[in-house]
């Protein structure tokens, strides 16, 4: 009887190692802070979201809620620690427009993505039969 209790046991943690590694995978997918020298490109993507590209390669969306964020506008972000963090305000700004200020906003969390989305999210459209 000792035997089998002690083979489940086994089997129980021998199982549960695994999944515990796919938490820190999860959770190594969203950081609170980038540090601003890492940050290669920067830029604001068709879905409103805000997209750095790292210097080793990564890609990174912060999807912040913020009305005035479209692409062609930059976020101007001020940090005495050299890092863009969740909670940060940042100015939304097109140079373009000759430096229109359209608003501050907070940063939220950063998360891992595969790059730059590369169409806008379709709209579920259903047809009336």
């Amino acid at each position: 009887m000792a035997m089998i209790r002690t083979a489940l046991l086994l089997f129980a943690l021998v199982v549960a190692v695994p999944a515990r590694a796919d938490d820190d995978a999860a959770k190594s997918a969203i950081k609170d802070c980038l540090p601003t020298r890492n940050i290669q490109q920067a830029q604001a993507g068709i879905d409103r979201h805000w997209y750095v590209r790292l210097r080793d390669g990564s890609w990174w969306r912060n999807a912040m809620m913020c009305p005035g964020l479209a692409p062609r506008r930059a976020l101007v972000h001020s940090s005495p620690i050299g890092s863009q963090c969740r909670g940060d305000i940042v100015q939304v700004v097109d140079f373009t427009m000759g430096g229109v200020n359209f608003g501050a906003c907070g940063l939220g969390d950063w998360e891992r993505v595969a790059g730059l989305p590369t169409k806008p999210a379709k709209r579920d459209e259903r047809k009336d039969d």
